[in-house]
């Protein structure tokens, strides 16, 4: 990517559906009407609605790490998410049996608050506080049951365990993908609609954007559809996840060979999306490549 995409990320953009929602009124966006998701499209069933709470991790009087004015859904995992990291040159990895995911009225993430233990770990907190919002990222392109369920983020965070604060980048590994697919939603208030791996992602006049990354389809609230993916380029500065919204597509063309890439023909809402012009989508998967293009035709007036 050039240098003028980046002032533009995908939050900044005012189709972007993730932008400024209240998570209590997303979460049910992204659980009610399955019968209606595009889920059925795909292998994957639809996640079962999360349990609202106040977590006692984060309401006991003189202990919370927070302020109570906050909106907290706790993920009980099936049956265990491991964590790890690198501190002074060690690794550690914890394992737990809940994710509480706390955000502000706004729907801002604040932090997960993770606990549970089999072991003698203490509370572990995950903070954001001082981050923009973070996009789970998939560090193995999804191809099939066995792909390992494992989460990081791109930019270190600030975490507590016990009395210990530091600096580090985590990773979540999941027992269960239907717990991966959960922890996606709630921290993006969007429903995982379709996701695929993908072996590459071009683009006309601006080159390689993507390699063997994965490709998902959030729906937002209002029923906003976006693609999201991550460039990966061998140049530094172009490494930055790229989303489209489905209302900037002009037409999608689908190949009959399934050598031949998917594209899809964008409008120039946005300056990124002028430069981009045509995106070319190369599946893993053959099925994924097809159901993709149903999802498309579906989306997308020819």
């Amino acid at each position: 990517m050039s240098s003028t995409v980046t002032t533009h990320d995908f939050e900044d953009w005012p189709d972007w559906p993730l932008r400024d929602t209240r998570y209590m009124s997303c979460a049910s966006t992204a659980t009610e009407d399955s019968e209606a998701s595009l889920l059925s499209i795909s292998r994957f069933q639809p996640p079962p609605s999360p349990t609202t709470s106040v977590s006692p991790t984060v309401s006991d009087k003189g202990k919370s790490p927070v302020a109570p004015a906050v909106n907290v859904v706790r993920l009980q995992l099936s049956p265990l998410v491991t964590i790890s990291f690198v501190r002074k040159t060690r690794l550690f990895r914890m394992q737990y049996s809940f994710i509480d995911i706390v955000k502000e009225p706004t729907g801002a993430l604040r932090q997960l608050v993770l606990g549970g233990s089999n072991g003698s770990h203490s509370t572990f907190v995950h903070d954001f506080t001082a981050t923009r919002l973070p996009i789970p990222h998939l560090e193995y392109p999804r191809l099939s049951a066995d792909t390992p369920h494992r989460v990081s983020f791109l930019d270190e965070q600030t975490v507590q365990t016990a009395n210990t604060t530091f600096n580090t980048q985590l990773a979540y590994t999941f027992d269960h993908w239907d717990d991966c697919v959960r922890f996606q939603e709630l921290l993006l208030s969007s429903q995982l609609v379709f996701i695929a791996g993908i072996s590459e992602a071009k683009s006309k006049g601006r080159g390689e954007e993507c390699i063997s990354q994965n490709l998902r389809l959030l729906r937002g609230r209002h029923d906003r559809f976006t693609l999201l993916f991550f460039a990966n380029s061998q140049r530094k500065e172009r490494k930055r996840y790229v989303s489209v919204p489905l209302n900037c597509i002009d037409r999608v063309e689908i190949p009959k060979k399934s050598s031949r890439p998917i594209l899809l023909h964008l409008r120039p809402n946005f300056e990124i999306l002028a430069e981009m012009k045509v995106l070319h989508f190369h599946f893993l998967d053959d099925d994924e490549r097809r159901r993709f293009g149903e999802i498309m035709s579906h989306h997308i007036e020819q």
